[in-house]
């Protein structure tokens, strides 16, 4: 009498482990700590993901594309390339990142920010341009670091009498004799100049 009951309660053991294994192995929902992104390109950010029932999981990551932007096996996102609309350029469109484990699955979109310039440089040789009245030229810039997708400055001009500048093409027109400073500005705050000094033609 005294096995049989021993027999029962431990019948009852197995069946109430094998219920829990099961409950565990079936995952109702895997879910990311967020499902949108925004990364500026060439920096990294980190997605956590969480299994439903609680438990114990070694995901899988996978993204849309590789190209644009990729995911390692930790979950470690990294922003390579902005992914442009193909009906409209302008636009930059996000791709998504997959998170998986057995049955469950979530995605997050990550969107590529533009690189902005950290620095401009106007490609003339030495600070100060000799000009004569009347005559033009246009300054041409570069972008640091080359890579970077955002290189559209604005040019202004300090002494518009002496010289004047296009804001945006960077054409500058001797006006008359004297000395003017003409800045190439990128968000008002990254900015090289040079000085423009105007003669009178011989």
């Amino acid at each position: 009498m005294k096995i049989g009951h021993f027999t029962l309660v431990l019948l009852s053991a197995v069946i109430l482990f094998a219920a829990c294994t099961s409950d565990e192995a079936e995952v109702r929902a895997v879910r990311l700590d967020r499902n949108s992104l925004e990364i500026v390109k060439g920096q990294s950010a980190q997605l956590s993901a969480t299994v439903v029932p609680d438990q114990e999981a070694e995901f899988t990551w996978f993204s849309q594309d590789d190209n644009y932007v990729r995911v390692d096996e930790n979950g470690l996102v990294t922003a390579v390339a902005l992914k442009k609309d193909e009906q409209n350029p302008s636009e930059v469109v996000p791709v998504s990142v997959y998170v998986k484990y057995r049955n469950g699955a979530d995605e997050c979109l990550v969107t590529v920010l533009p690189l902005e310039p950290s620095s401009v440089e106007i490609q003339v040789e030495g600070n100060v341009v000799q000009m004569n009245q009347g005559q033009t030229m246009t300054l041409q810039t570069k972008c640091y670091p080359e890579d970077a997708d955002i290189t559209d400055v604005t040019w202004s001009t300090d002494y518009a009498a002496v010289a004047t500048v296009n804001p945006t093409s960077g054409l500058i027109k001797a006006v008359a004799p004297g000395f003017a400073v003409i800045k190439a500005a990128y968000n008002d705050k990254i900015y090289d100049e040079i000085t423009v000094q105007v003669v009178l033609a011989k």
